[in-house]
């Protein structure tokens, strides 16, 4: 168990399932092999490939209550299909290019989206910076969790996977758009660098209620 900084970079998560997992540490490799250097190195126990639902910087003695109503909001909400279409890119902050796995936002997406963003909003805690994070942390990404609410929520919100630093085709070998799959977990994580989740603090089953902390619940 590691012990969490007073402020905590938090993120709510949906867990894609883990073909999807391993289709995107694969292209991950494939941007690492280009750029040893990536600053993006995704795997599924240390940095699982995710779809962000809320992000915000939070006070220690406030995620139980924040890992509880997640939990009642997860309970509620059946297991999601979603649809990844495409190849997506943009330019972060630092100049270097970011490429994800566009996902279609759903109705049920966006809804779960908009339900967990209401229900924290009450939380935020001042800015720490880095010592937010996990490990040693770029100011980009203190921005970007900063910036989240305003540019990245609500009708701003644009759900993705993402998969590394470069430039990635929009056909990639072995891999066919549209990918259709189902998701059945969320998770709160403590983020690392790059707004990676490096730490699973809790995870939940969609449609179940079911709870383990620390990221202790059972691989689907």
């Amino acid at each position: 168990m590691h012990e969490l900084p007073d402020t905590v970079a938090v993120d709510v998560v949906l867990l894609p399932p883990g073909p999807i997992m391993d289709m995107a540490i694969g292209v991950n490799r494939t941007l690492l092999a280009g750029n040893a250097d990536g600053g993006i190195r995704l795997d599924r126990e240390t940095c699982p490939p995710h779809i962000s639902v809320a992000m915000l910087p939070a006070r220690r003695e406030d995620i139980p209550e924040i890992t509880a109503k997640v939990d009642r909001i997860a309970r509620r909400c059946s297991p999601m299909t979603l649809t990844a279409d495409a190849v997506a890119k943009h330019r972060a902050s630092t100049g270097e290019t970011v490429s994800v796995f566009h996902i279609l936002r759903a109705e049920i997406l966006q809804l779960f989206h908009k339900t967990v963003m209401n229900a924290l909003k009450q939380y935020p805690a001042p800015s720490a910076g880095p010592p937010m994070f996990v490990g040693e942390t770029s100011a980009s990404s203190v921005d970007c969790l900063l910036r989240f609410p305003k540019t990245a929520a609500y009708e701003h919100y644009s759900p993705h996977i993402t998969l590394g630093l470069g430039d990635l085709p929009g056909l990639i070998p072995g891999i066919g758009f549209p990918i259709r799959f189902e998701v059945t977990r969320a998770a709160v994580c403590h983020l690392g660098n790059h707004c990676t989740c490096k730490r699973v603090l809790a995870e939940f089953g969609l449609g179940t209620g079911a709870i383990a902390a620390n990221g202790r619940a059972a691989r689907r």
